[in-house]
């Protein structure tokens, strides 16, 4: 199991700074904030919301680019 963090990724459904665990078939958030005019806000992890969907597929292209810049 390894801790990720994402401190700031860009989707069309906003801005947002994650952290959680990856393990070699998943990804399970710990921590979700979205960024609002106020700054970052936490938000409740729901799996069921269409947010929390369009975050995780987020991540886990976010992720696969990073291992690809880092075996380069």
């Amino acid at each position: 199991m390894t801790k990720i963090t994402i401190s700031r990724l860009e989707t069309n459904i906003g801005t947002f700074r994650v952290s959680g665990k990856m393990m070699v078939t998943s990804l399970m958030f710990i921590s979700v904030d979205i960024l609002g005019s106020d700054g970052w806000e936490a938000l409740m992890i729901d799996p069921q919301t269409q947010w929390h969907k369009t975050l995780m597929a987020a991540c886990e292209v976010h992720l696969a680019e990073q291992q690809n810049i880092t075996k380069a």
